[in-house]
C-alpha cells in the first residue's frame, strides 16, 4: 500500500513497463487498455480505495529520484499539470514520497497514444482536424495559465477510446509564474539529452523542436504552435516535417527547409488545413499564429463546430473580382437584393434600400444625425470626389458643394469631418491622402485641422479626431491627433473610434498595398489586440450603437463568390450577419441596427503592348490581373491573378504573345520576370519574409526564406547578368530599404550602407547607379541617384508625383511614369539634365469609376509596355430588417 497525502490510498498492481527516456512508456491491461507515461517513470495501475475509482500512480525509482535534476523535473511536471484543469491535458489528483519513492497520481486513461495511431498511417483529413482542435484548446488553457509545454509530440497526446485528446509529459514545460530559471539553451540540450542505447529517440524529439529551441535562444508560447504544426503535418500525411538522417541534419532542416509538399491522394487534403499548418510552422514566430487561442478558432471554422463556422460559409479571395459589364450592375444589384431577402435562418426578411443610382465610385459614407438621410462622397462619370447628401427612400442627391473631398466622419452634433485636396497614393488604387478639415454641423467653410491624413474618424461628441499619418518610417494611428498608438509598415484602414470614445478600432493591413488583414482594437495606453484571424479580404468597419460590436465585410476562404458582413465582439467573439456575391464595404450602423454599405463590380485588367506601337491587349485571367512584367524581347508577359477563384496567395500566369493561352505557374504575387523570360519571382504574401522562384518552362518552382528581412510587394530590379535581384524591404518597423539577394536564395543583403531612408528599386543596367526616393507608399519626397561603389548622391531629375520605373538601355534615361486616375502618361527622362519627352499617353475611353492607371512596366529598350487599370461601380444600400 502507498500512502499518497490525506486523501488517497492505492492498492497496486505494477505493470512491467520498460524505461525509455524521452518517450512515452505504454502496456496494455485487460487487452485493450493502454496507460500513458507522463514522463520518465514506471507506470502502476491502482484503485483508490475511498473514492473506488482506478487511478494510473508514476513512480520515480529511488535511483532515479536521487538525481536533482530528474527530480525536479518530475516535481515541475506535477505542478505544472496540476495548475491546469482542462478536458485536453491530463489530470493530476495528487504529488507524494513514502520511503524515498516519489510518485504522481493522474487519471486512468483508456486508448491509444497518437504515435501509435499514426503507425497505421495518415488520418482522415476530418479526424486531424478534430484531433488538431481539441490539441489546440488544451495549449490555449495552458498557456493561459503560463505554462508552455516545450515537447509537444506524437507521443506526448494520447487519444481515449471515446475520442478524447489528452496532452501528457510537462517534464520539459516553461512555467512562467514559477520562476523556472533554465535558459532555452540548457532546455534544448535536455531535449537531446536522451538514451543513446535506443535508436531514432533523439530524432524523434528533435523532429518537433521550433527554431528557436534549434538555435537555444528564449521561447514562448509560439514554440509549441510550431510543434503543433509538424504533429498536424505527420497526422495528414504519415510521415514527419523535417525527416533526416541525423539529428543534426533535421535541425539544420527545421531551420531552413519547408516540410514537403503534401502528396497527391485519392481524398486531397483540404487547402484550409494546409494553410493553417504551414502558418504553425514559419520559421518566424511573429508569421505564426500569436496564440493557441487563435490557432483553435481557425481550425474550428474548419470543423464546423463554431457557431460562426456553422452560420454560414465565408466567401472567398482577396479582392475577388467580378466581371460583367458596365451597364450589368443594375441587373446584379438585383440578384444581390434576391439574394440577401432570402436569407436562410432569419425569422425576418432582410430589406434592402439602394440610395445612389449613378455610375461611379463611391469612397465614404455615414448615416446623418437624423438617420433619416446619407452622407456619402463619390466620383461620378469620371469627376473628381465630391461630397453629396441624399435621403433613404428618395432619388435625388444634392452636393454639399465640397468639392476633391472624402467623407471621413460625423458627430451626434452634424459636424462633418472630411479629408480633402485628396490625391490618390501612387501604384495603389483606393489609398489616398489628403487634409483633415472639420465642417460645421449648421455650414459654412471647411476649417483645415492636418495635412497629410490617409485615413481619419471624428468622435462621437466632435472634440476628438482619430487619424493615420505617415510622417516618416512606419505608417501610424493617432487618438487623439500627435498620440501614437499603433505602428506598421503595412497600412492602417478605417479607423473607428468606439462610441464611448475610449477605443479606436481600425482594420491592419500587414503588407502594404494588399488588403488582406484583421480587425484590430486599440485602448488609450497603446495597448493593441487582434480580433479576428486574419482575413483575405477586409474592407470597412463600423461599431454596433451600444458599443459592444464590430461589423465589417471580410473575404475569408477560397473559391467563394464574395464577401460576408460579420460582427466581433470585443473579446474576439464573431458572428455572421449575412453573404453576398461580390464585393461589399462596410461604412455606419445607425440605431435599430440599420447597416450602411457599398456594394462593387470591380474590373481590373492587365493591358499589354508589344511592340509598343500596336494595339493594346488585355491579356487577363481571371478576372482580376496586375503586376504585369514583359521579357526584354517583348514575346512574353507574366502577372498575378486574385480573382476569379484563385488562392489567398494569388496565382502567377505566363503568356507568351503569339496567341498561345495562358500557363499557370504556381501561388504567388509576381515581383518581376528575369530579362529573358525563363524565370519569374514572386512573394507569398502571407508569408511575407519567403521569396518563390517560379520557371516558365520546364523545372520545379524553389521556395526560400529571407527571414528576418520582410519583402514588401513591389517590383524587382536586376543586377547585371541578371542572377541576383534587388526588392524593397525592411526588419520589423524598421524603414524600407533596398535588399540584394541570389535567384539561388541565401541571406538578403542590404544594397548600400544608406540607413533610414526609402528606395525606389531601380538599379542602372551597368549595376553602377540605383534611384533612391519615397519608395512605395509614399506620397512625395525627394529623389537621388546613388552611386553603390563610393556612395555619392546627386538629385534625380524627377517632378512631383513621377514614379520611375525601367532605366533605359543606354543607361543615360529613365522612364517614368504620371498616374493618374483616368489617365497617364510615361515619360522619357535624361538623368543627368532632366530633359524629357512624352513616351506615350495613356487614356481609357469610358472615365466613369476609373480608379487608376498604375503598375506600369516597360522594357529597357522601350520595345513593348504594360499596365493596370482599375475600374470600380459603386451603389450604395441601407441594410435592415423588417
Amino acid at each position: 500500500m502507498i500512502q499518497a497525502g490525506n486523501n488517497f490510498r492505492f492498492a497496486l498492481e505494477s505493470l512491467t513497463a520498460r524505461l525509455i527516456v524521452g518517450e512515452m512508456q505504454q502496456k496494455n491491461f485487460d487487452g485493450d487498455r493502454t496507460v500513458q507515461a507522463c514522463i520518465p517513470g514506471a507506470i502502476h495501475l491502482a484503485r483508490d480505495t475511498r473514492l473506488e475509482r482506478v487511478i494510473a500512480v508514476k513512480v520515480l525509482p529511488e535511483s532515479v529520484a536521487a538525481d536533482a535534476e530528474r527530480l525536479r523535473r518530475f516535481e515541475q511536471e506535477a505542478k505544472a499539470v496540476a495548475a491546469l484543469n482542462h478536458p485536453n491535458i491530463l489530470s493530476v489528483h495528487d504529488i507524494g514520497q513514502q520511503g524515498g519513492i516519489r510518485y504522481i497520481v493522474t487519471e486512468l486513461l483508456d486508448g491509444q497514444s497518437l504515435l501509435e495511431k499514426l503507425r497505421d498511417g495518415p488520418l482522415p483529413s476530418r479526424r486531424a482536424i478534430e484531433y488538431g482542435l481539441q490539441t489546440a484548446r488544451g495549449l490555449a488553457a495552458a498557456h493561459e495559465k503560463g505554462v508552455i509545454h516545450r515537447d509537444l509530440k506524437p507521443a506526448n497526446l494520447f487519444v481515449t477510446k471515446d475520442g478524447r485528446v489528452k496532452i501528457l509529459d510537462f517534464g520539459l514545460a516553461k512555467q512562467n509564474q514559477w520562476a523556472d530559471k533554465r535558459t532555452a539553451e540548457e532546455a534544448t540540450m535536455e531535449l537531446l539529452d536522451l538514451t543513446p542505447t535506443v535508436p531514432g529517440v533523439a530524432l524523434g524529439t528533435v523532429g518537433y523542436m521550433s527554431p528557436e529551441q534549434v538555435r537555444g535562444t528564449e521561447v514562448d508560447y509560439r514554440t509549441d504552435i510550431f510543434s503543433f504544426g509538424a504533429v498536424m503535418y505527420e497526422m495528414l500525411c504519415g510521415r514527419r516535417a523535417f525527416k533526416q538522417d541525423t539529428a543534426a541534419e533535421t535541425m539544420t532542416a527545421i531551420l531552413k527547409e519547408d516540410p514537403p509538399e503534401f502528396p497527391e491522394t485519392d481524398t486531397p487534403i483540404s487547402p484550409g488545413i494546409e494553410r493553417i499548418m504551414r502558418r504553425c510552422l514559419e520559421k518566424s514566430p511573429q508569421q505564426r499564429f500569436q496564440s493557441a487561442k487563435d490557432l483553435a478558432f481557425a481550425l474550428e471554422a474548419l470543423s464546423g463546430t463554431s457557431q460562426s463556422a456553422m452560420a454560414q460559409p465565408l466567401p472567398g479571395k482577396a479582392r475577388t473580382k467580378l466581371w460583367p459589364g458596365v451597364a450589368a450592375i443594375a441587373a446584379l444589384a438585383a440578384v444581390i437584393l434576391a439574394y440577401l431577402a432570402g436569407t436562410r435562418g432569419r425569422e425576418e426578411p432582410a430589406h434592402f434600400e439602394r440610395v445612389t443610382f449613378q455610375r461611379g465610385y463611391i469612397k465614404g459614407a455615414r448615416f446623418a444625425p437624423d438617420g433619416q438621410n446619407v452622407i456619402y462622397s463619390a466620383a461620378w462619370e469620371g469627376r473628381p470626389y465630391e461630397v453629396f447628401i441624399s435621403r433613404i427612400g428618395g432619388h435625388n442627391a444634392r452636393s454639399l458643394e465640397l468639392k476633391n473631398a472624402l467623407v471621413a466622419g460625423i458627430s451626434t452634433t452634424g459636424d462633418l469631418a472630411v479629408l480633402t485636396n485628396v490625391r490618390r497614393i501612387r501604384s495603389t488604387s483606393w489609398i489616398h491622402v489628403g487634409t483633415l478639415a472639420r465642417v460645421p454641423a449648421n455650414g459654412g467653410a471647411a476649417r483645415d485641422i492636418l495635412d497629410g491624413v490617409w485615413d481619419a474618424d471624428i468622435s462621437s461628441d466632435g472634440k476628438q479626431f482619430a487619424v493615420v499619418r505617415k510622417p516618416s518610417g512606419p505608417q501610424q494611428l493617432e487618438y487623439p491627433i500627435g498620440k501614437v498608438l499603433f505602428q506598421t509598415n503595412g497600412y492602417i484602414s478605417h479607423p473607428r473610434i468606439s462610441p464611448s470614445g475610449k477605443l479606436v478600432a481600425f482594420l491592419e493591413h500587414p503588407l502594404f498595398g494588399d488588403d488582406r488583414g484583421y480587425v484590430a482594437l486599440t485602448q488609450p495606453d497603446g495597448t493593441t489586440k487582434r480580433l479576428t484571424l486574419e482575413a483575405s479580404a477586409i474592407d470597412g468597419l463600423a461599431w454596433s450603437p451600444d458599443g459592444r460590436e464590430i461589423w465589417y465585410a471580410a473575404t475569408s476562404s477560397e473559391h467563394s463568390p464574395g464577401r460576408m458582413v460579420q460582427a466581433v465582439t470585443l473579446a474576439g467573439k464573431t458572428r455572421n450577419i449575412f453573404g453576398v456575391p461580390g464585393d461589399i464595404t462596410v461604412w455606419d450602423i445607425a440605431a435599430g441596427g440599420r447597416l450602411l454599405l457599398t456594394h462593387e463590380n470591380i474590373d481590373s485588367v492587365q493591358m499589354v503592348a508589344s511592340p509598343a506601337t500596336a494595339p493594346e491587349r488585355n491579356v487577363t485571367v481571371l478576372g482580376h490581373a496586375v503586376n504585369g512584367a514583359v521579357s526584354s524581347d517583348g514575346k512574353s508577359v507574366a502577372f498575378t491573378e486574385s480573382g476569379g477563384g484563385a488562392p489567398d496567395d494569388y496565382l502567377v500566369f505566363f503568356r507568351r504573345l503569339d496567341g498561345s493561352a495562358a500557363v499557370e505557374l504556381g501561388e504567388g504575387s509576381i515581383m518581376g520576370m528575369t530579362p529573358d523570360g525563363t524565370q519569374v519571382v514572386a512573394l507569398v504574401p502571407s508569408q511575407p519574409t519567403k521569396l518563390r522562384i517560379l520557371p516558365t518552362g520546364a523545372g520545379e518552382p524553389r521556395t526560400f526564406d529571407i527571414a528576418p528581412v520582410q519583402v514588401d510587394d513591389s517590383p524587382v530590379s536586376w543586377m547585371p547578368g541578371a542572377k541576383e535581384f534587388v526588392f524593397l524591404g525592411h526588419e520589423g518597423i524598421a524603414p524600407r530599404r533596398a535588399y540584394r539577394v541570389s535567384l539561388e536564395g541565401g541571406i538578403a543583403r542590404p544594397l548600400t550602407s544608406r540607413e533610414g531612408t526609402q528606395f525606389w528599386n531601380k538599379v542602372s543596367p551597368d549595376g553602377r547607379f540605383v534611384l533612391q526616393g519615397t519608395g512605395a507608399g509614399m506620397e512625395s519626397g525627394q529623389n537621388l541617384i546613388v552611386e553603390l561603389g563610393t556612395g555619392k548622391v546627386r538629385s534625380a531629375p524627377l517632378k512631383e508625383g513621377e514614379a520611375p520605373i525601367v532605366w533605359d538601355q543606354d543607361g543615360a534615361h529613365i522612364f517614368v511614369a504620371l498616374e493618374g486616375d483616368e489617365s497617364a502618361t510615361i515619360y522619357r527622362v535624361d538623368a543627368m539634365t532632366g530633359r524629357r519627352e512624352v513616351w506615350k499617353q495613356i487614356k481609357p475611353n469610358d472615365p466613369a469609376g476609373m480608379l487608376s492607371l498604375s503598375h506600369f512596366f516597360v522594357t529597357p529598350s522601350g520595345n513593348a509596355y504594360a499596365y493596370n487599370a482599375e475600374r470600380v461601380l459603386s451603389a450604395l444600400y441601407v441594410y435592415s430588417q423588417k
